[in-house]
């Protein structure tokens, strides 16, 4: 199932967030919104290092996989997207 949330960054920012969720795993993570990254086939590659995860461990992971030096993300922090992946995640069914 996919779970979805949106989360307004204090200050303006919008991110939404989409995570799809199977036997408690996820099976992609999306993120987008308000803001840019650079480069973007980075960020698409820390998105796609949530999959497989026990859903609960993705609000850290993605802080975690965001916070990287050779990504720069404007408009939002790394902090900002783990909350909004956790806010979607709020909405799922615990195993």
């Amino acid at each position: 199932m996919e779970y979805k949330a949106d989360y307004k960054v204090p200050g303006g920012k919008l991110i939404r967030a989409a995570v799809l969720v199977e036997d408690g795993r996820v099976l992609r993570a999306r993120v987008f919104g308000d803001f840019f990254a650079h480069p973007e086939a980075l960020f698409e590659e820390a998105e796609a290092g949530l999959a497989d995860l026990p859903a609960e461990a993705v609000p850290g992971a993605a802080a975690a996989a965001f916070c990287r030096p050779d990504l720069v993300i404007f408009g939002v922090a790394p902090a900002d997207i783990a909350e909004a992946l956790s806010r979607a995640l709020g909405s799922a069914p615990r195993p």
